[in-house]
């Protein structure tokens, strides 16, 4: 029997409106209400403004973990969601995104974590 620890998504979001993409408010705000979509249990969030623009944030959720890191002279965000709890459902996320980056070319990978063989014992 196999057992699966968990599932990461990888979301590349391709021609995002810029102006959600420079500061670390604005992106901390979208993860936010992004975790409340997925009903997320965020344990502890750090977002960092480079310079002369972009962002990174981790958030550490009780499921796993969310990040994001955007690039906006490439009009492009990179979104990881990490689920150990496989059964939730991102679509919600994903499409709060797209919306939010006012864009509709993005990109999902679904990758498969912890795929463990475990023993039935009688």
């Amino acid at each position: 029997m196999n057992k699966l620890l968990g599932i990461h998504y990888i979301v590349d979001y391709y021609e995002c409106n810029n102006k959600y993409l420079t500061s670390v408010s604005k992106v901390n705000n979208i993860m936010k209400n992004a975790s409340k979509i997925g009903k997320f249990s965020v344990v502890k969030s750090c977002f960092h403004q480079f310079l002369p623009c972009g962002v990174s944030g981790v958030m550490v959720l009780k499921e796993s973990h969310l990040t994001i890191h955007t690039w906006p002279e490439y009009q492009y965000a990179a979104i990881d969601i990490f689920l150990c709890d496989i059964n939730i459902n991102i679509d919600k996320v994903v499409e709060y995104l797209s919306s939010v980056f006012e864009t509709n070319n993005y990109k999902i990978k679904k990758i498969e974590r912890g795929k463990i063989l475990t023993e039935i014992k009688i």
